[in-house]
């Protein structure tokens, strides 16, 4: 049995659980497939407790009731054992009690400038990354969750009748709400660390950084490049003795135990990432990463335009959230991310951000899908009444089986609120529920009309690309915007095939769309019919090619004889379109109304398609 005065991992001793359990500031509650048990205080603060210390805990509070009490009644309502989950509380300190304005998820380039919460952000990371693997909230099990190693995390097990995948929702309605608990598991373990580091300079200035600290963003739509934080293995950072370097938990995870588990990490499924000690991109055959190699890849994926386009001519909540839907998505312009950072050409997965099941053990994962919350957050602020209404999941999770109908209250597993039930789509729709707030969404000082309108114009500002054929455009108040549509089966190619969709004028290609199948492909080892849908703006090249977009004619018997399609595999091989299994192509133009204000973004008519143009492609 535990010593009275043998501290745990927080420091304290068994009797300061006894004055805390006699204040009722604390609740307690039992894991049953550990032997620790979570404690979370009245401010939030979670922390572990060895089983032996709290038992000890009890019995001397036994004692002193039985010995200095006795004649007392007193209701021991401090303890409360319930199921054995992670009750995620997301971060509330910082919050303005009377105007309610919450801290912001910032920028990193602007969070790298302010040293106090650059600081303890840096040290909170490396805290998280140091965390042993085998514990709850270690960096390697939190970012488990998305992928591999494929078991079960907090008691959340595999259904049998679902693939043996991640939790993830990917390809499915669910990709924006799944993430945002995820990410808020994420902040919540980050801050608590920042908490703790902040103690150590015994200053109101860092304790005020770790209140308003929160997981920062990387704008890749504005800036498509790497942010030089994010390169280099070395940071310079202040702790309570003055500046310092330290490792860079930015630049990559190293894991602690490696080799990996090869049950776990299979390298006849995973390639060569389940030999990588640390996480890569963009690696060369040596391992090491190519950041330059990334950041050229970054440059060509049009990526401002592609997020404006999502802004500017969606209003449906699911087309909007995932590219298994007709149109253009978040979700596609997040893949191409992925893929850039990861390297391997798209074709197989050369460096961890381009495998679904490594990814989230990449350092700039986090970055990346905070700013794709962010973009949702944006939408959802300019289309506050539209929100996922039923779909089927195509694909499957570690607890979805394939074609399960999903709604708003479908479980987001595994993430469970402090009440014990599971997240759900409604539980995380807004960011208020969650403490956080990004720049461009002061929620608390404007009214939905209002902020409707400001974020309207902030991505008029900053995410609509130049137009480059203004003298075509000046001819008429109204101009058509034509376009192709791709819808691509992810098996087309077999269970784990990767291919790229590529367009072409004479023989030139123009633009491209990245295909990939499902994870539960090769997990139920059969054929799916998820697919992947986009749309390529043909602006570009019809102005290139000196073709007027307004005259249906020139068009229309432009692209009959010149628009080409086919499907590039990773061996190099070329499938003319028509003969890819499952792969459609349409062409379309849209009336489109210029906007009268920066506050509205530019009116969209009817769509007119056009099936002769790729009559073979049998859309």
């Amino acid at each position: 049995m535990a010593n009275v005065l043998e501290r745990d991992r927080r420091g304290w001793t068994t009797m300061d659980y006894c004055k805390q359990i006699f204040k009722g500031e604390i609740k307690l509650m039992f894991r049953e497939f550990t032997s620790v048990v979570q404690y979370i205080n009245e401010d939030g603060v979670f922390g572990i407790l060895d089983v032996s210390l709290l038992l000890h805990s009890l019995s001397v509070t036994v004692m002193f009731l039985k010995n200095f009490l006795a004649s007392t009644v007193l209701t021991l309502t401090a303890i409360n054992v319930v199921d054995a989950k992670y009750g995620l509380v997301p971060v509330k300190t910082g919050i303005n009690a009377q105007t309610g304005a919450r801290p912001f998820r910032r920028n990193i380039l602007d969070l790298q400038n302010d040293a106090p919460a650059w600081s303890l952000y840096i040290q909170a990371l490396n805290a998280m990354q140091a965390t042993p693997e085998d514990e709850l909230l270690s960096y390697f099990q939190i970012a488990g969750i998305h992928g591999r190693p494929y078991y079960s995390w907090d008691g959340y097990e595999w259904n049998p009748d679902a693939p043996l995948i991640g939790y993830c929702t990917h390809h499915n309605t669910l990709f924006p709400t799944w993430h945002r608990p995820y990410l808020a598991l994420f902040e919540r373990i980050l801050a608590d660390h920042a908490q703790k580091v902040a103690e150590s300079y015994n200053l109101p200035l860092y304790q005020n950084a770790a209140d308003n600290l929160r997981i920062p963003y990387w704008d890749w739509a504005e800036l498509p490049n790497l942010p030089d934080v994010v390169t280099t293995p070395n940071i310079t950072i202040t702790i309570p003795s003055g500046p310092t370097t330290v490792k860079n938990p930015l630049y990559e995870y190293a894991f602690q135990t490696f080799p990996l588990n090869e049950t776990l990490f299979p390298g006849d499924k995973d390639a060569r990432l389940s030999t990588y000690s640390r996480t890569v991109r963009q690696p060369d055959n040596d391992g090491v990463s190519q950041h330059g190699a990334a950041n050229s890849d970054l440059g060509g994926r049009s990526l401002r335009k592609n997020t404006y386009d999502v802004f500017a001519k969606v209003s449906s909540y699911n087309t909007m959230a995932t590219g298994a839907t007709a149109g253009v998505s978040f979700e596609y312009p997040h893949g191409n991310v992925h893929t850039s950072i990861g390297g391997g050409s798209g074709f197989f997965d050369a460096g961890h951000m381009s495998s679904v099941a490594y990814s989230a053990y990449d350092p700039i994962f986090w970055l990346h899908h905070t700013n794709v919350d962010r973009l949702t957050s944006m939408w959802q602020a300019i289309n506050p009444s539209s929100f996922l209404v039923p779909s089927l999941d195509e694909t499957g999770t570690f607890t979805h089986p394939i074609n399960l109908d999903l709604t708003v209250s479908e479980p987001l597993i595994p993430f469970t609120t402090p009440s014990g039930s599971p997240y759900t789509s409604t539980s995380s729709r807004y960011l208020a529920d969650f403490g956080y707030a990004y720049p461009e969404l002061q929620d608390w000082l404007l009214s939905p009309e209002e902020l409707r309108k400001n974020v309207t114009a902030w991505v008029n500002t900053h995410y609509n690309p130049a137009p480059k054929t203004r003298k075509l455009r000046r001819q008429s108040a109204v101009r058509k915007e034509w376009s192709v549509a791709i819808s691509a089966l992810g098996t087309a190619f077999g269970l784990t095939e990767k291919y790229i969709v590529e367009l072409s004028i004479n023989g030139t290609k123009f633009g491209d769309v990245f295909v990939a199948p499902p994870a539960a492909a090769e997990a139920e080892g059969h054929s799916l019919n998820a697919t992947t849908n986009f749309e390529v703006d043909l602006t570009d090249v019809l102005a290139k090619h000196r073709v007027n977009g307004e005259d249906v004619n020139a068009v229309t018997g432009f692209l009959k004889t010149g628009l080409g399609c086919s499907a590039r595999q990773g061996d190099g091989t070329i499938t003319s379109g028509e003969k890819v299994p499952g792969l459609k192509a349409l062409v379309s133009e849209m009336a489109v109304t210029p906007a009268g204000d920066v506050t509205e973004f530019p009116g969209y008519g009817e769509r007119r398609e056009y099936p002769e143009i790729l009559a073979e492609m049998g859309a």
